[in-house]
Parts: C-alpha cells; structure tokens; sequence
C-alpha cells in the first residue's frame, strides 16, 4: 500500500510541475496577467477589462447592463 500511495504522489506532483511549465509558458503569449486576490483565489484587474458590448472597462460583456447590441441578433440595418 505505500508504494501504491508514494507512486501516486509522484504522479500528482508530476502532473502538476506539468501543468505549471504549461501555464507559465502559456500566459505570457496571451498577456494575461493574474495575479493573487486574496491567499487562494486569482482573478483578473476588471479596471482594465473591457466590454465587447458598450466598450466601458470595469466588466465583461455578459455581465453588461446596456443595450444588447442589436446587429449581433441578426436584426438587418436601415
């Protein structure tokens, strides 16, 4: 049972020094920078983000309170 459970271990933490080599050679291509806001979460600066639908910062575009932009809905223009 304790080779199984150190084999596994193994496992995990390979799998995670994986995932964090991806990650970090990931990020910088996308420009995302994340960072911590609190000692276990991490989230974006909304400060910066901008929305698709009105082009204010401060929130994404399914969180938008505007108007829906109504040429994404198909509706023809005059």
């Amino acid at each position: 049972q304790n080779d199984s459970d150190d084999l596994e271990e193994m496992d995990l933490k390979w799998q995670m020094a994986m995932l964090t080599m991806r990650a970090r050679r990931f990020l910088p291509r996308t420009g995302i920078n994340l960072k911590a806001n609190g000692p276990t979460s991490l989230g974006f600066d909304m400060s910066k983000e901008e929305c698709y639908n009105c082009h204010m910062k401060g929130h994404f575009a399914r969180e938008c309170r505007s108007l829906k932009d109504l040429r994404r809905n198909g509706a023809a223009e005059p």
